[in-house]
């Protein structure tokens, strides 16, 4: 079987939900010695690295190309002099690993990396789980190509709007450069002025925001606990649980014990895009001549 054929397999059989059957075609191990270097913006144990790199993985799976790891870690250490710093230090693990493909994920390794150090290179870059309108990053490009990550965040307001007693709207989040410039994404995009935003820091700032927003607006997107100090699950469905007064949603899939209404993205759908895309780089595709996408499976 040629590079390109099992490529076409692999993509094939993945979004037909057979990934157990690519390890009884032998021919699947067409990208044998070939490197790909994955470059996350976050740590393991971030549920939505995890399911990137699940993502990932089965993209991958019985292919026979080599996959490295790197995370950038900025999720726990968020400021400036930091991403610069672990820019640096990604662009050298780049240099000594030489992969033949890097995938990119999430936004801070484009800021930090892609942009700064990889772009209009003769290096492919695939990247994933983008909050930012690619345009921003001045892609596509000869090199780039990827999947932004877009919310559900209209579809999740139509799922509660008929159970709330107005059409006020508020997002309540962890005060994270990720929710910043999700914000700003819906600021632009719908609601007419009529949703109300509160980043957090710590747990007990997250319990007076929700208590205030029960009566300030008639539905609540939690969006995410990611950034919030001292946050306690079994606490927070408590003081939920007696709290509520008004319909919850979310979009991000481990928040469906304390909401409602959930409408989440899939990070699998991310990494085995940006997987699959991979190897169709491998096969001979240049990345400028893949269009750009965004993610459409809900979970």
């Amino acid at each position: 079987m040629t590079g390109l054929a099992a490529g076409l397999l692999v993509a094939l059989l993945l979004l037909s939900g057979g990934a157990a059957a690519l390890a009884a075609d032998s021919g699947l191990a067409a990208y044998r010695g070939e490197k790909i270097l994955w470059i996350d913006s976050y740590h393991a144990g971030y549920e939505w690295t995890d399911g990137v790199g699940r993502g990932i993985r089965q993209g991958l799976a019985d292919s026979g190309a080599e996959l490295k790891v790197w995370h950038m870690d900025t999720k726990r250490n968020s400021s400036e002099a930091y991403g610069l710093e672990i820019g640096r230090r990604a662009r050298t693990v780049i240099q000594k690993y030489q992969p033949d493909v890097v995938i990119a994920s999430d936004d801070n390794a484009q800021k930090y990396l892609v942009v700064p150090y990889l772009k209009n290179t003769d290096l492919p870059i695939v990247f994933c789980g983008v909050n930012k309108v690619p345009a921003d990053y001045g892609y596509p490009s000869s090199n780039v190509t990827g999947m932004r990550e877009v919310d559900l965040t209209n579809e999740l307001i139509s799922q509660m709007q008929p159970f709330a007693g107005g059409d006020r709207v508020g997002l309540l989040a962890g005060d994270t450069e990720t929710h910043r410039i999700i914000i700003e994404n819906i600021r632009k995009q719908s609601f007419g002025g009529r949703l109300e935003f509160c980043l957090v820091r710590t747990f007990d700032e997250f319990k007076q925001a929700f208590l205030r927003l029960q009566t300030e607006v008639d539905m609540l997107h939690l969006r995410n606990h990611t950034g919030i100090e001292g946050w306690d699950a079994e606490a927070a469905e408590t003081f939920l649980l007696q709290n509520i007064r008004i319909p919850t949603g979310s979009v991000t899939p481990w928040m469906k014990r304390f909401v409602i209404f959930t409408l989440a993205k899939q990070p699998e759908e991310q990494g085995v895009y940006a997987a699959v895309t991979a190897l169709r780089i491998l096969d001979g595709t240049r990345p400028g001549d893949i269009p750009l996408t965004q993610n459409r499976r809900p979970n």
